[in-house]
């Protein structure tokens, strides 16, 4: 088993998520909790070769975008979406 990433806020996605919703905020928590586990194995994950980049849905709420480093094991979350 991979060792549980640590977590890194851009300033930017830290000011998204203290404007989003108290209920998405809980969606982006439990979906963090998850990446830190490992970071590349979430089904609903998508990478985007281009950017080197992944997004994840937060539902049906919006989506989290995020790096994931390996050495050492690191989610950079880059920000976060919201829609409705």
């Amino acid at each position: 088993m991979p060792p549980r990433s640590r977590l890194v806020w851009l300033q930017i996605a830290d000011q998204q998520y203290h404007d989003l919703p108290e209920d998405v905020r809980v969606l982006v928590d439990r979906r963090i909790a998850q990446l830190l586990e490992n970071p590349t194995v979430d089904a609903d994950a998508v990478y985007n070769d281009r950017s080197d980049q992944w997004s994840v849905p937060l539902g049906e709420r919006g989506f989290l975008f995020y790096a994931a480093v390996r050495d050492p094991a690191t989610v950079i979350v880059l920000r976060l979406v919201s829609v409705g």
